[in-house]
Parts: structure tokens; C-alpha cells; sequence
């Protein structure tokens, strides 16, 4: 696999180091003199930029937008309201026909945050001192490798088909080195790899009490448990049953997490930092103070999301994600029914202001005992633990109950709703969409396999870059 090379200075995220959810930071110069040159040379610097890897994760076209929101709107548990007018926004979703000059945004965020990852990871060596630890090189070094893990991850499930169905057709760039370049593509196998790769380097070298001091939000960084957590989800996307069931196993063994009830799991949702000792193993930690943040809020999922003075009412639930509810399940009170509308409130925004600033959880408890599920479903042996034990851990905790001929894939859908899953579970499930609460003019059934699973590279990039090959069908 050649390494690929990316050029974005590292100066610009010392920037913005202050503005996520850690407070520590270089005080030696102005924060934007900092040069390159000064941030890659100490650990100090390299240390406050790995506090801001998260920065763009609270963009509106990534977490905290456009990547969640196209994902429910595509697969059947969102659609546009008709008993509100709307701002106009994400009125296209629902009929897949993006093109590359409308597709998603995400592809220049995650390279900037590959970008800043990889000045980091390649500029740590000799950084030890009386003052700095080997433990502590490693550390950093093991957030930015998650960090740039997660970025090829969610670049190649958006970009490309998925690995259970075509692991040698077009992934995306992998990115190593910040250089000037125009980066090929490599396979979706090559892809994985790498962040395989860069993920159980990261499990090695991070102490297993790691937390980065000075933080707001603990569950907003990274862990070694948001790394066995992210690995377990990348194994379950590979079809690599055993290996996501044991890390999922490691993440619900460890002592760390617990699944909440009743309110408590209503009240983690709208929380300002994540609970202690809940399910939150790792979360975007979202602030108005952040420079992702669009300065008003109108372009952000709980503006998006909800109606009335909180909201533009862009987006709501489907009937058939509620239908899908048992009463008493206590994830029925995420859904605000309103003139035949089922209005999404599962993140109206943490106090403090509207249209408010949401964290958003990326990895959860509930997700690890769903992979394990889906995986013993699939041949995975865990001592101890059965798909139907897994399933009803979840469900006894939201006071539902698990269907005798229990479906792995409706209990994600309903367990991590609106949290950016649903469109690529039926991807990596090889599973064609068939919608039933759907009042748009086109594709309402999506087949398996089709071109549509992989969106188009955005335009921008292909009019920069005449190595990139873009995705057949557009």
C-alpha cells in the first residue's frame, strides 16, 4: 500500500486548540502566530493540537449535521414534515441523487482532521524530557492514530461500497504523511487495513487509565475503551465476527460503562458532559464556543430536528421508526407527534440557550452489545453470552421486550436512531431498502447492490486532483 501525502499546516489547529472541549494550550506565543515549525517542535505544541483533534467533528456537515441527518433521511427513519413549512433545508436526501456537485461534505473535513493526526503521529519521535514520559509520547500518539482511524473510517463507509460486499473496489485515499499531493484511491480492503492498523497500534501504546487532563467532557477524548469500542464496530463492518464480539466483550467486561433506564437514559441524551460511569464510551462534545459551531445554531441537528421557537422542523421521524415502538418503551418519548408528525426529539440541545449546542454520542454501551449480538447471530462464540441475552440487556433497560423471532437489524435501528447508523447497517448488511413512509417522487426502493451505496466524490476534488477516479454510476 503506498502512503499517500496530504499538505495542511499544523498552526492552524494550535489555533483552535483552546476552543474544544480541553482547556490546556501554548501560552509561549500569540495563539495565531503559532508556526508551523514552533507546534511540531515541542511537545507542548503537539500535545495542545491533539486537545483540538475534534474540532470539525461538531461541523454541520459532519456529527452535528449533514453526516447524521443524510444517513437517517436516506434509510427510512426520517423524511420531511408536511405540517411544517421548514428553512428548506435537506429536501433532496430521501431520493439519492446526489451528484458531485451535491453530495456530502464530509470529504474535506475528515482529510483536514487526517491532515493535523498525521503532523502529530510524525513529529512525536525524540519528544521525550526530565518533563515528558515515554507514557505520555504515547498517549498523544494513540489519540492522534483514533483520531485518524476514525476519519478514514467514516470517509470510506460514506465514499465507497462497503467491505462485506466489494473489499477490492474504490475506497478513498489513504492519507500518512501531510504533504503536497494528489493522492490516488486506494481499495476499500487497503483502507480498513489501515485502520485496523492504526487502531491496535493505538490499543498498545495508550495506558489504560489515560484521560487528557484539563477536559470539560471526559467521555469527549480519547480512551483505551473508545478504541476497543471502535474496533469492535470496524470488525463488525469487515464481517469479522469473533473479533468484534470479543472487543465488545472487552468495552461491556471492563467495568467502566453501564446501560441507564428510564429517564436517566432520556435525560443522557440532552446531558452537558456524559454521565459518569454511563454509556457514553465517546462523544462529540458540542459548544458554542467551538469554532465548528456555525455561530448560530441553524444549521445544527437540534435546530434541524426540532419544532416550534427550538427549531426549523426541517426533519422528522418516519411512522414506521415509531410504529416499530412497544408502548412503555421509554424511547417513545423521543418523538414529539404533532399534526401527523413525529418530531425527533432525542437532541433538542444541552441547556443554555436556542437554538442550543447537542453532544453527540459516536460510541455507546448499547452499540457494543449490539455488535456482540449480531455477531454470535452470525457464528461468534462468547462464554457466557447469547444474541438474545444481548438484545434483551438493552430492551429490559428501555422497558421493551425482544420479539421471540427477534430481528438483530430492527433492534439497532430502534436502539441508535438518528444517531447515523441506520444507512450503512443496510449497506454492510447487503440489505435492500424497502420504505413504507415515504412522500418524495423518487427511489423509494433501494436494491443491493447498487451504485447508490457509495455517494460521489465531491466535484471540488475531482477538479483538483487528476488521480482521483470518481465512483462509477456519476
Amino acid at each position: 500500500m503506498n502512503m499517500k501525502k496530504i499538505f495542511l499546516g499544523l498552526a492552524a489547529i494550535a489555533a483552535i486548540g483552546s476552543l474544544s472541549s480541553c482547556k490546556d494550550f501554548l501560552v509561549e506565543e500569540p495563539v495565531l502566530k503559532q508556526s508551523n515549525e514552533l507546534t511540531l517542535s515541542t511537545y507542548d505544541g503537539l500535545n495542545s493540537a491533539g486537545a483540538a483533534l475534534c474540532y470539525y467533528f461538531q461541523s454541520a456537515d459532519w456529527y452535528d449535521g449533514q453526516f447524521i441527518l443524510q444517513s437517517e433521511l436516506r434509510a427510512g427513519n426520517a423524511k420531511n414534515p408536511k405540517s411544517e413549512p421548514g428553512s428548506g433545508r435537506y429536501r433532496t436526501d430521501t431520493q439519492w441523487n446526489y451528484t458531485a456537485e451535491s453530495t456530502s461534505s464530509l470529504w474535506s473535513y475528515a482529510y483536514y482532521t487526517i491532515s493535523w493526526a498525521n503532523n502529530i503521529i510524525n513529529n512525536l519521535e525524540g519528544k521525550t524530557s526530565n518533563e515528558v514520559t515515554q507514557q505520555q509520547i504515547d498517549n498523544l500518539m494513540a489519540e492522534a492514530l483514533f483520531i485518524r482511524a476514525l476519519c478514514h473510517f467514516d470517509l470510506v463507509i460514506t465514499y465507497a461500497q462497503p467491505y462485506t460486499h466489494e473489499p477490492n473496489s474504490l475506497g478513498v485515499p489513504v492519507v500518512l504523511v501531510t504533504e503536497n499531493g494528489q493522492p490516488a484511491r486506494n481499495t476499500v480492503k487497503e483502507v480498513y487495513d489501515q485502520i485496523v492498523a492504526d487502531l491496535l497500534e493505538a490499543e498498545g501504546l495508550i495506558s489504560a487509565d489515560y484521560t487528557r487532563s484539563g477536559c470539560d467532557d471526559p467521555a469527549a477524548v480519547v480512551s483505551k475503551s473508545a478504541i476497543q469500542a471502535l474496533l469492535s464496530r470496524v470488525y463488525l463492518y469487515m464481517g469479522e465476527w469473533q473479533k468484534s464480539a470479543n472487543y465488545a466483550t472487552t468495552v461491556i467486561n471492563s467495568g467502566k460503562f453501564s446501560l441507564l433506564s428510564g429517564d436517566d437514559y432520556v435525560k443522557m441524551f440532552s446531558a452537558t458532559t456524559a454521565p459518569k460511569g454511563g454509556e457514553i464510551i465517546f462523544e462529540l462534545f458540542g459548544s458554542q464556543k467551538n469554532g465548528g459551531w456555525d455561530g448560530s445554531g441553524w444549521t445544527h441537528i437540534p435546530y434541524i430536528t426540532n419544532r416550534g421557537d427550538e427549531g426549523s422542523a426541517d426533519v422528522c421521524a418516519t411512522k414506521d421508526l415509531f410504529d416499530l415502538y412497544e408502548d412503555g418503551d421509554v424511547r417513545q418519548k423521543f418523538f414529539d407527534l404533532s399534526n401527523g408528525d413525529y418530531f425527533m426529539t432525542k437532541f433538542h440541545g444541552k441547556e443554555g440557550g436556542v437554538p442550543r449546542a447537542t453532544n453527540m454520542p459516536i460510541l455507546r454501551l448499547s452499540e457494543m452489545y449490539l455488535n456482540r449480538a449480531e455477531a454470535i447471530s452470525n457464528g461468534a462464540s462468547i462464554s457466557g453470552a447469547s444474541a438474545r441475552g444481548d438484545l434483551e440487556a438493552v430492551a429490559s433497560k428501555r422497558g421493551a421486550t425482544v420479539p421471540a423471532q427477534f430481528n438483530t437489524f430492527d433492534e439497532r435501528r430502534k436502539e441508535l436512531m438518528f444517531e447515523g447508523h441506520i444507512v450503512y447497517d443496510y449497506a454492510r448488511c447487503k440489505k435492500s431498502l424497502k420504505r413504507t413512509d415515504f412522500d418524495d417522487v423518487n427511489n423509494k426502493d433501494i436494491e443491493f447492490p447498487n451504485y447508490k451505496w457509495a455517494m460521489p466524490i465531491p466535484k471540488r476534488e475531482m477538479n483538483a486532483n487528476p488521480n482521483m477516479e470518481q465512483n462509477p454510476g456519476y
